[in-house]
């Protein structure tokens, strides 16, 4: 009995730890549903982000059928920071631009419905806008409206609602979350961050001056920020920070750092409307559809004119594939070697073949909504080898290391380098993820390097030798663990640095199938497939029949290695299963009957994402 005391008084505590830490109303929250609207108008013509006043009537019509409860900004911001009771189905109303119809339209039909909303305002427009915008509100407007109790004014910048030039090529993208590139030079992070914190600072000026007062919150342009951005808008006084992903709003942290908002295009019915709430409420993963595209295919060292040809073959083929993932390559391995040599983005970290990364991003962001990876060279960067040859992969058996030059990964001098690779990678590149490529290994023969040794003998207190690991069993397991520990850990590394220039980024590893089929093969490649699954946003399997030689059965072999990662049907959400389309052994192309029959055989067996590699740019298939 006394036993059972302590163990109930040890949950009491817990209890009331947890009921300190977190309010009892963030324990049981409701996550708020933040919808986003533009102009409202009675002719939106080619405007895909503009609905008409009767649409926009029956969708607060269906808020109200639906037992939705819209709050004010100053209610959302309170349930994240002290708790303050929501009630159900919270929705948060959001108008984006300052059109001079959220005071003729907006405002008149939020007044009949008595319900808030809040309304984001470039504050140089009200001075001097592009003439494309048409009217826009006034200030005598914004504090007739916010007067009434009713509107909650944000700040959607100052002066960063545009575009600029962000590549040699000449690429735009956002102003406020990209780097410029102007007067033949990129921008420096620094200098980006410092116009930033400049216009967050000129906005909450501009209102403080016309309304008597700044801000809580401030609305992305276009939805794109950076971490640094989130930082220095709180800095500045701004309490909330608006994006445009999809998904609703659990109170809390992120809900006050990132929250999403279900941006509403097409003029949508009501019909159209309840469609769009229940499947952003349900927040279910999009079938994933990768082609992994080379850029050693596409660059042309000997002609811009080529390059830009041969792109638009990629492109034109992406477009009618169907394809909604692009798995692009940022290194060059034109030689098929797998030893890295150089890179095709902007960076000082590296030897760059050709600065063509972020141009071919800027193309496919103007072609549709693509979730683009940037799929990275790791340890087979061979100038890190060449700068410090005792940081190579060292087999106790020469004759059996591994088939990649590799630095090792209990380095920190290749930790190091390659985090600020990384580093620039995000920076100055537009991406939503990263895929490690297939060079994060060990074989059972590696690692003997002297960094690798010291790491061994700091775990265990001994000197790492092929002859101790054959005596002792035990410290062989914890060999193998520490191997594959260290080369997520690097990865993990590598993944928190570029997230820390791009927010919400994704992560994907490539995993040879033999991990997935025979789970002792972790000491042969230093992989684990449930620590993928527990580590990153996707697991990546290298589904390649061919280059394992199942040339008798390849269906077959692929229906066994589906039912191998699928063994827990949740599996399926986070792996990727890449076909090859390309025989390496043969040298030729599958047939696009023979890749069509391949996928259907997975989907058969419950896999839900397929990736594509090589991309044939050339074929007319």
């Amino acid at each position: 009995m006394a036993i059972m005391n302590k163990k109930i008084t040890g949950v009491l505590v817990f209890c009331m730890l947890i009921l300190l830490i977190c309010p009892p109303s963030l324990a049981n929250a409701k996550a708020v549903l933040v919808l986003c609207y533009h102009n409202v108008t009675d002719q939106p013509g080619q405007d895909i982000y503009a609905v008409t006043p009767a649409n926009l009537k029956s969708h607060l019509t269906y808020l109200k059928e639906q037992g939705y409860t819209p709050i004010s900004l100053k209610e959302y911001i309170a349930a994240s920071q002290t708790g303050a009771a929501l009630p159900d189905k919270p929705v948060l109303l959001t108008f984006d631009d300052g059109y001079q119809s959220v005071y003729t339209k907006v405002f008149p039909l939020l007044k009949e419905y008595r319900y808030p909303g809040m309304i984001a305002i470039v504050t140089s427009w009200l001075d001097y806008a592009p003439a494309e915008l048409g009217p826009l509100v006034t200030w005598q407007q914004i504090r007739e409206m916010e007067g009434s109790g009713l509107i909650d004014v944000a700040s959607h910048s100052h002066d960063m609602h545009r575009f600029t030039v962000i590549t040699p090529q000449g690429d735009r993208g956002p102003l406020l979350s990209r780097l410029q590139y102007k007067n033949g030079r990129y921008e420096t992070v620094d200098e980006q961050r410092e116009r930033v914190r400049r216009d967050l600072h000129e906005s909450q000026a501009a209102f403080n001056k016309e309304l008597g007062h700044t801000v809580q919150a401030v609305v992305w342009p276009y939805g794109a920020y950076t971490p640094s951005a989130v930082t220095d808008a709180l800095q500045e006084g701004f309490e909330a920070c608006f994006a445009l992903n999809d998904g609703v709003n659990p109170p809390g942290k992120q809900a006050l750092q990132a929250a999403n908002r279900l941006i509403i295009t097409g003029n949508p019915s009501k019909e159209h409307f309840a469609s769009l709430l229940k499947v952003n409420s349900e927040n279910t993963k999009i079938p994933v559809k990768a082609i992994q595209l080379d850029l050693d295919m596409i660059y042309d060292p000997g002609s811009a004119v080529q390059t830009e040809a041969n792109l638009n073959l990629a492109i034109e083929r992406i477009r009618s594939s169907g394809a909604n993932t692009i798995y692009l390559q940022s290194f060059s391995d034109e030689d098929g070697s797998g030893n890295i040599k150089s890179v095709y983005f902007y960076t000082k970290e590296a030897p760059v073949k050709a600065d063509l990364f972020s141009h071919v991003i800027g193309r496919l962001r103007e072609e549709g909504r693509f979730s683009i990876y940037a799929w990275f060279p790791t340890l087979a960067a061979q100038w890190l080898l060449e700068e410090s040859p005792q940081d190579a992969v060292a087999a106790y058996d020469e004759k059996n290391k591994g088939w990649y030059r590799r630095a090792t990964p209990f380095s920190s001098r290749v930790s190091d380098r390659l985090s600020s690779l990384v580093a620039d990678l995000a920076a100055y590149n537009d991406i939503d993820g990263i895929l490690f490529q297939d060079d994060v290994y060990l074989n059972d023969f590696e690692d003997f390097s002297p960094a690798a040794g010291w790491a061994f003998k700091e775990q265990t207190d001994f000197e790492l030798t092929p002859q101790l690991l054959k005596e002792r069993p035990e410290l062989n397991e914890r060999w193998i663990r520490l191997k594959t520990d260290t080369l997520t850990g690097l990865t993990v590394r590598l993944w928190e640095t570029a997230g820390s220039y791009r927010p919400n980024l994704g992560s994907a590893r490539n995993i040879y199938p033999i991990v997935i089929t025979n789970p002792a093969a972790e000491e042969w490649l230093g992989q684990n497939y449930e620590q993928y699954l527990r580590t990153y946003t996707y697991t990546v399997i290298m589904a390649y029949p061919y280059l394992e030689k199942a040339y008798q059965n390849p269906n077959g072999w692929l229906e066994n290695l589906a039912s191998a990662a699928l063994s827990n049907r949740e599996n399926a959400q986070k792996t990727v299963f890449k076909l090859q389309t390309y025989d390496w052994n043969k040298k030729h192309w599958l047939s696009e009957a023979e890749i069509r029959k391949q996928a259907e055989v997975l989907r058969k067996k419950g896999v839900i994402h397929i990736a594509y590699y090589p991309e044939n740019v050339y074929s007319e298939q």
